[in-house]
């Protein structure tokens, strides 16, 4: 016996069809919740599956599942009970470790310390994420964990709820995919915490799940490619290593995906925000400068370097910039393949070979000008002390020594103004070595800040289209608040914004949601808050002028200094409540984070951010044209206009900011950093219990869990749910409102769970939601299913009729045809595929395959022993699935059998893919001339495939069809090779004839078959009448219709012929006469249409049936088993215990994602 044992298919049952719970045999009711067994697949009562168990890789699922008992002992040993995510408290077993709630809601104590101790919880089980209701909590783990972002962890997460698996950023990437698609409404994620707290890597997750789970296409691929690879090219060239962060972000990033109406990428764009240029010249000790320096030292080709007359072993000690930090390398990052992976994204960006090695040059010059150093000489004038550092420059920038010498040391200034009469005086002024330093320096971050911008430009050029309609998915990831020993106005700046993204959390998720309750006539007892408006408005407000308009006031004077700054600040906020002097050059301010203390050294300066016209004009003058376009100002004439400042332009940048996120559904990701060492399994309490404090999660944790969860208008609610209630669909006689209480008085809800305010309703539980998006989609389902077997029994006849007459023609005169199967009906899906989604989830893994046909089959091994299979025909190749039982926990998988034939009851199972052939290597298929049904199909360079599939002659024009380089034979004997020890042996297969034989034996490669139809037999299929249009409606010449009521409504299939009538609603043909030429095959379900949890991208659904799935006999258990998904004529709605309605599931299936939200 094999290791692999087949479940039989009676162990799966459609919930509508059970009646009481399978182990304590309670009835249940209508709306009774029922819970599939997540491994036997058997129906039980709550009671029954009071657990939830993080089971092991093996069994194929992630995050805990909910089992039933006798599963639990089972799988004893393997896993630990998980913290249920419903309301019930959660139960843990004893010995097992306690992982803690995936909601904060549903904590038994709401304070501080029991936050973080159920973090803590979470993280010390590698379980890094947890929910507030539909916020989700980030610990950055400081490691890999196993499988937590791998493909199938991704395709899990597709198309499921919140609360069916565990909280996970994949889960919030497709909430809001989800909704943009229904609401065609722009969703938005404000990803927030401290530097080091995981923000970026966030942001990438959520990227690499729209990715995966959008359309395809050749233009929509492109734009992939252009979102995915922008993360390498901006983390190289804006990301560095700091003391807290071995890739922090410094500079602040929100990346807005454009998507057509039916959910495909079509296009982006990224707004960047206040890059740390400071961090080009000067970096703290053990910190590094940005990636691209060191990537580029150590990975430019050497073709480029002798472009450019440098040799090889070029190192960051070499540099002034880089060598004072002494930190060149950094634990986890490869700089050598890091650079691979940015000349890879600038290709993607289109950026061409001469433009890359002018941005390489650019940046190796930047490096070469940090060497040049200068003298003090007499009267003020400084002189440049190392002459090759200047001659290196010069070189690589492509300009005169003398003319570099001259802008950094001097500076021209005019007196006078220009007019008929004026007299105008140009002057050369020299400039002290501090005043050259500093020029060198500003000329440094010039070049390198406007480097960042131009690729920053050309990402968006690469995929930017203009489309104002156009719904977007906006992902915002910006520097985390820091506290350094020495703040300067970079710390400010972003400090600031941190603050802005704190005071739209505050607004969005506890200030306005409280004001809603009372505009809505809703009870409601205000939670009190921490609102840091104060504080943004001691740093931005205009009156009174707060800290950036002080500064911009002092930078406007000619003799405005720090000092002068200082003065004016302690003047305006002396009882100011979050402001405090800290001496001569320092001031205090309490963020909403923490008390920091800013040094107002250079503030003046940082705050100007301009660039004398001698340093542009060097940059107009070199002879590299990339270098003069990021220069196009004219530096030659005085402009009247007052250039802006850097306090000026942020808080412009972050107005515009705001009022991009303000026009999205808002979602959040709170991150929070475990410890300050960067060091995996380190969860510094305290550390933690200050962030939990600052960001205001027991306040949010409050707010969620005596408020409502999900509020909606009127009328948005009823023309949604009205499909769910037999009283409102399809048709409504009263008021919305009215429809409104009659939808949730169907489904019982209790009248505590809900409230109805003057406008808006509201619902607590989310559960609730959930439960009516799954009883509506199973409506819609049904409908669906419905109208599509309609259609499909007009329009498909052609198309079946074309298959079976090529079919039977291919074999006619050649081979025997069985009485049984000799003139049945195609249907191409005899597993209902369409329903079954973990045999989907198999396909679906390898691409966008279209099936074509699934059945099941028996194969063979070397020694002649069967087993039952599925077989599944796509457009790329051939299918083997099996369906194999997992042991019990202990058991040797030596003896596995055995103790698998002893057990008289269920077994945990899962499906799993035994071959896999490409049509491409397929050679050949030989069939016999009796009347069997055995095929061999002979591969390139691999054993040959023997099957027994009842269904042959249909699997045999099906192939052909798909690849004409197939060859089918039919002969006998036909030889064959076989795999036996990992080698190819020849065998030769033998037919004969016994009469005495009701069905085919197989023994020692010899079939004995009775004899079946003679060979020139003809199968007696009547021609299907052609489709006319008769005054606009098209119909068949039988004048075929649906019966009176309306067969797409009925909800129970494609309704019967009966003559003379026209179908209500047809399509109107673009012709007089219609010749179907539709595949007989399984129709592509488009994730445009029905729900996504029964159908996937590039899947093609099966032909809906109205009954159990047909299976062919077989001689053991089969694995073409029905599965446990709505059926086209399941319409009971979900259960509601206690007042709250909760959805049924069945095991791993994906929900569907409805369309138009609101509509109805």
């Amino acid at each position: 016996m094999s290791q692999a044992q087949f479940v039989n298919e009676e162990h799966y049952i459609a919930d509508d069809s059970v009646k009481a719970c399978t182990n304590c045999k309670s009835s249940f009711g209508i709306f009774s919740r029922k819970h599939h067994c997540r491994l036997c697949g058997l129906i039980f009562c709550d009671k029954c599956t009071a657990n939830k168990v993080v089971l092991p890789d093996m069994y194929g699922f992630v995050g805990p599942q909910r089992v039933c008992d006798r599963c639990a002992t089972l799988a004893s040993g393997r896993g630990a009970p998980a913290a249920s995510s419903g309301s019930e408290p959660q139960v843990v077993k004893k010995g097992a470790k306690d992982t803690g709630v995936d909601d904060l809601v549903m904590l038994q104590k709401v304070n501080e310390d029991a936050i973080v101790e159920n973090l803590k919880k979470r993280f010390n089980s590698d379980i890094i994420y947890t929910y507030i209701g539909f916020v989700l909590i980030s610990v950055n783990p400081f490691k890999m964990i196993k499988n937590l972002y791998s493909d199938r962890t991704l395709l899990d997460y597709k198309g499921k709820y919140p609360y069916e698996l565990s909280p996970h950023v994949f889960s919030l990437a497709d909430q809001m995919y989800k909704t943009l698609k229904n609401d065609l409404e722009s969703q938005c994620v404000i990803i927030s915490g401290e530097s080091g707290a995981g923000k970026t890597e966030a942001s990438k997750r959520i990227m690499q799940f729209i990715a995966a789970v959008s359309g395809s296409g050749s233009d929509v691929q492109r734009v992939k490619d252009v979102i995915l690879e922008s993360n390498p090219l901006l983390e190289a060239f804006g990301n560095a290593k700091t003391l807290r962060n071995n890739n922090s972000s410094r500079f602040g990033k929100y990346m807005e995906i454009q998507f057509t109406r039916v959910g495909d990428p079509e296009g982006g764009r990224i707004s960047n925000y206040l890059l740390e240029k400071s961090r080009v010249v000067y970096q703290t000790r053990d910190e590094r400068g940005f990636h691209i320096f060191y990537q580029i030292l150590c990975g430019l080709p050497a073709d480029i370097l002798n472009e450019f007359g440098l040799g090889g072993g070029l190192h960051p000690s070499q540099f002034g910039y880089l060598a004072g930090s002494g930190c060149y390398e950094v634990d986890g990052i490869d700089d050598f393949e890091e650079f691979k992976e940015v000349m890879k994204a600038m290709s993607t960006m289109q950026i061409t070979k001469p433009q890359q090695i002018e941005v390489f040059r650019l940046i190796l010059a930047v490096l070469y000008l940090g060497n040049i150093d200068f003298a003090e000489g007499s009267s003020e004038q400084s002189n440049v002390a190392n002459r090759d550092g200047l001659e290196a420059f010069a070189y690589m920038f492509r300009v005169n020594a003398s003319q570099v010498e001259k802008a950094l040391t001097s500076r021209t200034m005019a007196t006078g103004t220009e007019g008929r009469s004026a007299r105008v005086s140009v002057y050369s002024v020299p400039q002290n070595r501090e005043s050259a330093l500093y020029a060198r320096d500003a000329l440094s971050k010039a070049l390198y800040s406007r480097l960042f911008d131009w690729i920053v430009a050309k990402i968006n050029e690469s995929m930017y289209i203009n489309d104002p309609q156009a719904c977007v998915i906006g992902v915002l990831d910006i520097y985390g608040f820091e506290i350094f020993e020495n703040n300067g106005f970079e710390q400010l700046c972003i400090n600031y914004v941190n603050e802005k993204l704190q005071q739209i959390f505050i607004q969005l998720t506890l200030k306005a949601e409280q004001e809603e309750y009372h505009a809505e006539g809703i009870k409601w007892e205000d939670i009190k808050f921490f609102n840091n408006k104060i504080c943004c408005d001691l740093i931005e407000s205009k009156n009174p002028m707060g800290l950036l308009t002080i500064l911009d006031d002092t930078c406007n004077f000619p003799k405005g200094t720090d000092e002068k700054f200082i003065q004016k600040m302690n003047e305006s906020f002396a009882s100011h409540a979050h402001y405090a002097p800290s001496g001569p050059t320092h001031f205090t301010i309490k963020h909403y984070a923490g008390d920091v203390l800013y040094n107002a050294d250079g503030f003046c300066d940082k705050n100007k951010d301009l660039l004398i016209n001698d340093l542009i004009e060097i940059c107009q003058m070199c002879g590299s044209q990339f270098i003069n376009s990021l220069f196009p100002e004219s530096a030659g004439k005085d402009d009247k206009k007052r250039p802006t400042t850097a306090g000026f332009k942020i808080k412009d940048s972050i107005g515009r900011l705001v009022q991009a996120l303000s026009q999205c559904t808002p979602h959040y990701i709170r991150c929070i950093k475990p410890n300050n060492k960067k060091a995996a399994n380190n969860f510094d309490t305290p550390m933690v219990h200050h962030q939990v404090c600052y960001l205001g999660l027991l306040e949010n944790v409050r707010v969620r869990r005596a408020g409502y969860a999900f509020r909606a208008p009127f009328e948005r609610f009823f023309y949604r749910y009205r499909v769910c209630s037999s009283r409102t669909w399809p048709q409504w006689e009263g008021d919305v409102p009215s429809g409104c209480k009659a939808i949730l008085d169907s489904i019982n809800l209790d009248n505590k769970e809900h409230q109805f305010g003057k406008t808006k309703m509201f619902i607590r539980a989310p559960e609730t939601i959930f439960a009516l998006e799954e009883l509506r989609e199973r409506r819609v389902w049904n409908y669906s299913i419905a109208i599509s077997e309609f259609f499909r029994s007009l329009t498909g006849k052609s198309a079946q009729f074309a298959l079976q007459s090529a079919a039977a023609q291919k074999l006619r005169g050649q081979k025997e045809r069985r009485r049984l199967s000799f003139e049945r009906k195609y249907k191409s899906d005899y597993l209902s595929l369409r329903e079954n989604i973990p045999l989907k989830a198999i396909v679906e893994r390898y691409g966008e395959d279209k099936v074509f046909f699934a059945d099941n089959c028996n194969t063979f091994d070397h020694k002649c022993k069967s087993f039952r299979r599925c077989l599944l025909l796509t457009d790329k190749a051939v299918y083997i699935i099996g369906l194999a039982a997992l042991p019990p926990a202990g058991t040797d998988p030596k003896k596995a059998p055995k103790v698998l034939e002893q057990t008289n009851d269920y077994n945990p199972f899962k499906y799993v893919m035994n071959r896999r052939i490409e049509l491409g290597q397929i050679s050949s298929i030989s069939l016999s001339t009796l009347a069997d049904n055995f095929m061999v199909i002979h591969v390139q360079n691999q054993h040959d495939l023997l099957i027994d599939c009842r269904r042959k002659t249909e699997l045999l024009e099906t192939i052909t069809r798909q690849s004409s380089a197939i060859r089918f034979e039919i002969k006998q004997p036909i030889m064959l090779q076989v795999k036996a020890s990992k080698k190819l042996v020849n065998k030769t297969l033998l037919f004969e004839k016994n009469e005495s034989a009701s069905t085919a034996t197989f023994k020692d490669y010899k079939v004995s078959v009775a004899t079946g139809l003679p060979s020139s037999s003809v199968p007696n299929f009547p021609e299907p009448a052609k489709m006319k249009t008769v005054s606009g409606v098209t119909r068949p010449d039988s004048a075929y219709s649906a019966p009176s009521g309306g067969g797409a409504s009925s909800g129970r299939g494609a309704p019967k012929a009966t003559p003379k009538a026209a179908p209500r609603g047809g399509p109107v043909a673009a012709s007089s006469e219609y010749e179907d030429t539709s595949s007989p095959g399984l129709a592509r379900q488009s994730s445009k249409g029905a729900p996504a949890r029964n159908s996937s991208r590039g899947q093609l659904p099966t032909v809906p049936t109205r009954g159990p799935a047909p299976t062919a006999p077989t001689r053991g258990p089969s694995p073409g088993v029905p599965t446990r998904g709505p059926s086209a004529t399941s319409t009971n709605p979900p259960a509601t215990p206690a007042g709250r309605a909760l959805p049924t599931r069945p095991p791993g299936a994906k929900l569907p994602v409805p369309q138009m939200r609101g509509r109805g």
